[in-house]
């Protein structure tokens, strides 16, 4: 197994623009929610530790509580209440942006964000309420604002290539959850990844909720499906297997160097005992690599690393 994924990290499924992670400078945007803090917030230890040179490169995210595409859109134009914040990730350059905390209606740090920086790469992905539901996308109502997002960005930065997160499913028994099945709901969910990819120019995917839903197939699963309380990445493991995705998907095709083999380790800790956290020890990480790996290469499938 070591070595056919050794294989597809070199010959795997490849993105549209692979050709853009190779650029120099490049500046990469993710406009997302909690769950796009999921899939970095161990992207920096995991980054460090593989040795890349990210010197000629930055990642930034803004990040907004339970924002669809129509909350960002209504971001723009002072239309949405809710606080949101933008932040670096990592890379050795800055973008000329500031960073910070928005309050409010104030969209200014985000229209500056928009309209202040030249992107390579801007990433978008939907609220988890409506991810597995793709007719709602191209609507007007709170589940829609696709086209209208698309239309504001592509206005603004008519070279960026477009990326997008396909993410991880609820716990199956999650309230939220209308198909009572981490695994049937991703199945949605990466459905309507693969329609957007077919309807729209999306040059990258970045599968972490695939390579979640690898890890679920393995015996590091636990009644939670890896959740912290039903909706998010579980701390630990599960949020190191979704920044190894991203990492493979973003900054491995860049640097040459796979996320197999990583050495990045991390000690978790979780007061709250009912959703327990998973540290990244040397017995589990390689199953979280292989999960990614596997997710990176393709996108809609899920494998059972231990298979």
């Amino acid at each position: 197994l070591v070595i056919l994924l050794l294989c597809l990290c070199v010959s795997g499924m490849a993105n549209a623009e692979d050709g853009i992670l190779k650029k120099a400078n490049l500046k990469v945007l993710d406009i997302g929610n909690s769950y796009t803090d999921d899939a970095t917030a161990m992207l920096p230890l995991i980054a460090s530790m593989s040795g890349s040179d990210l010197s000629d490169m930055c990642l930034y995210r803004a990040v907004r509580g339970g924002a669809s595409f129509k909350n960002w859109y209504d971001r723009y134009y002072d239309k949405d209440n809710y606080k949101y914040s933008i932040s670096k990730v990592l890379g050795g350059i800055n973008a000329a942006i500031t960073t910070g905390a928005g309050e409010g209606t104030d969209g200014s740090l985000f229209r500056e964000a928009l309209e202040k920086e030249k992107w390579d790469i801007i990433i978008i992905h939907q609220f988890s309420k409506y991810a597995p539901y793709y007719e709602e996308w191209g609507s007007t109502n709170d589940g829609g604002y696709l086209n209208e997002l698309l239309s504001l960005i592509k206005d603004k930065h008519p070279q960026a290539v477009i990326g997008f997160l396909l993410i991880h499913s609820y716990w199956d028994d999650y309230k939220g959850n209308q198909e009572k099945s981490s695994f049937e709901r991703w199945k949605l969910i990466a459905n309507s990844v693969k329609q957007l990819c077919k309807d729209y120019d999306i040059g990258l995917v970045i599968p972490y909720g695939t390579a979640v839903e690898n890890l679920r197939s393995s015996s590091l699963n636990n009644e939670y499906d890896l959740t912290r309380d039903g909706t998010h990445c579980g701390l630990g493991l599960c949020r190191y297997t979704a920044a190894c995705c991203y990492y493979e998907s973003l900054i491995a095709p860049r640097s040459g160097i796979s996320v197999l083999g990583n050495t990045a380790r991390y000690d978790e800790t979780n007061a709250n005992s009912t959703y327990p956290a998973i540290s990244v020890t040397d017995q589990n990480a390689l199953t979280a690599q292989k999960a990614a790996v596997l997710a990176t290469n393709n996108w809609y499938e899920v494998n059972n690393i231990e298979d």
